[in-house]
């Protein structure tokens, strides 16, 4: 870690809580029914939880197990606490009544998050409560120690612990212990994850396909490669002409007045697909006269900004990431636009800049690192092809799942269509080459999108964010009922301002044209 970085620990310590916190969805099992199959016939424990510290497991220490009573947030459980040498923390926690079934959680960001802290427990504790055996663990570094991709300087083990080794022993070891505790095996085991959480669960369906029987894998950042590399090529665009904070409503509000209406319903949303949006900043901004510049205007050098930021990362003329759509500029309930600290931040590095930068100091040249590396001499002509030794190592976009697929696997992944965070047209371009490679109606009978229009990152924004789509991944694989849509409902503290079914890509929810556009009922899935 160099100088410039120890200042920032705070702040990456933050970020740390705040991005495992998107990890996930949130809403997993808040539709599933009280006669859910998860929730009948448990198994009991067949051997003492202490005793299980007794236990002798393949590059384990550390092992401790401790029962807990019942509390009002968990059930009686057994606690169990190691490492996984090198260092990957783990916990796994096996309620007195089991359903015998395994669920596992993801990581955010760059990982290495504290295990106990309240947002995992909460996670932990919903699926505990639902009588799951729980397993998470960091990813084999601590953040608080090493913020950001520090970890990884000059340690390719560490990185390949990060990348998807971290998940795949865990989730083994695992087993192993349940299988000792109860004296059975899981008859299913279940992922979900979002962001570095997605990326971890279509990593496992693509390199480890015997993990999982069921993967939940929201906002998978899957080409993590281009996607530091785009935060790098925004904040250069910025670092030209820096868009001010207080023009983002400008900018919001001219992107809803072209396409609001575009899908037959407005209603705040770009709710089919935002590609359908003609939105250009030369022609539909406002542009200041010279010597009067505001926050309801854009100087000539801003507006080629933010065309550099629409338009895609470019190396040697050839677009080779896809550009920020258009649709994450306004704000959501709390008036906090999308692009707020992800894009455009006043006084302070953006997140994307944030973890782009950390990227090329400690990954990008694997296993040497950089970090005295000037992001703002990155050169997009000549220094991106040199970056591939880290792709084949962290990037997730294997098209060919045939292997999980064969083994009855099933993959529901999703994407918020106003992501700010992680370009959602990374979702749409793989589920696309999957079906490329493995048919379209092989690929319906084991893998689903869903885009979510108007969601931020994993959640947030303004539109329909909370949705549970654990439950139906679950009884995707052990009835094999396909999900036909997942109902989403936006809301304002505990007031529902607006449901809308989410559709399995390419289909979209399409406006009856009468009824409330608050309702789901008044949309139906189609062909777009």
């Amino acid at each position: 870690m160099n100088a410039f970085e120890r200042p920032l620990l705070a702040t990456a310590v933050l970020w740390a809580g705040i991005i495992p916190v998107h990890a996930q969805n949130a809403s997993s099992f808040t539709t599933a029914p009280p006669d859910a199959p998860f929730r009948s016939t448990p198994a009991s424990p067949q051997m003492a939880c202490a005793a299980i510290e007794r236990l002798v497991l393949p590059e384990v220490i550390h092992l401790k197990a401790r029962h807990a009573e019942a509390t009002d947030q968990h059930p009686a459980h057994c606690q169990i606490t190691g490492v996984i040498q090198p260092e990957i923390q783990f916990e796994i926690t096996l309620p007195d009544g089991w359903n015998r079934r395994l669920y596992m959680f993801g990581n955010g960001g760059y990982a290495g998050e504290n295990l106990a802290e309240a947002s995992r427990q909460d996670t932990r504790n919903a699926a505990l409560r639902q009588g799951f055996a729980v397993v998470q663990q960091n990813s084999g570094h601590d953040a608080r120690a090493q913020p950001l991709g520090s970890f990884a300087e000059n340690n390719l083990g560490k990185l390949v612990d990060y990348a998807s080794r971290g998940v795949h022993v865990t989730v083994t070891r695992a087993k192993d212990l349940i299988q000792a505790y109860y004296d059975r095996p899981p008859s299913y085991s279940y992922w979900d994850g979002c962001s570095t959480g997605g990326r971890q669960g279509l990593m496992s369906a693509q390199r480890y396909p015997g993990d999982f029987d069921g993967i939940l894998a929201g906002a998978p950042v899957l080409d993590f490669t281009e996607t530091q590399l785009w935060g790098v090529w925004n904040a250069q665009a910025l670092a030209k002409a820096p868009i001010s904070i207080r023009q983002l409503p400008a900018i919001a509000k001219a992107v809803l007045d072209k396409c609001d209406a575009v899908d037959e319903a407005k209603d705040g949303l770009l709710a089919d697909d935002p590609r359908q949006c003609s939105f250009n900043p030369a022609q539909d901004l406002p542009q200041c006269t010279e010597g009067q510049p505001g926050d309801q205007c854009f100087t000539q050098a801003q507006v080629e900004t933010l065309q550099t930021i629409y338009g895609g990362v470019k190396s040697k003329g050839e677009v080779i990431f896809p550009g920020q759509l258009p649709g994450a500029e306004p704000a959501d309930a709390s008036g906090a636009s999308g692009w707020k600290e992800w894009i455009v931040t006043e006084g302070a590095k953006s997140r994307q800049l944030a973890y782009g930068e950390s990227f090329l100091k400690y990954f990008a040249n694997t296993p040497a690192s950089q970090p005295n590396l000037d992001w703002k001499q990155f050169n997009f002509d000549k220094d991106v092809e040199p970056i591939t030794r880290i792709r084949d190592i962290l990037d997730a976009n294997n098209p060919d799942l045939s292997e999980f697929e064969k083994r009855g696997g099933r993959l529901i992944t999703y994407f918020g269509w106003a992501d700010p965070a992680l370009n959602p047209m990374m979702g749409v371009n793989y589920y696309e080459r999957v079906r490329r490679t493995m048919g379209e109606e092989r690929t319906s009978n084991f893998y689903r999108l869903f885009m979510v229009p108007g969601m931020f990152h994993c959640r947030g924004g303004f539109g329909p964010d909370r949705f549970d789509a654990m439950t139906p991944l679950i009884n995707w694989v052990e009835t094999g009922k396909a999900p036909e849509s997942i109902q989403a409902r936006q809301m304002s503290g505990t007031e529902v301002r607006r449901t809308r079914p989410l559709c399995p890509y390419p289909q979209v929810a399409k406006y009856s044209g009468a009824g409330n556009l608050d309702e789901a009922t008044s949309f139906s899935c189609a062909q777009p």
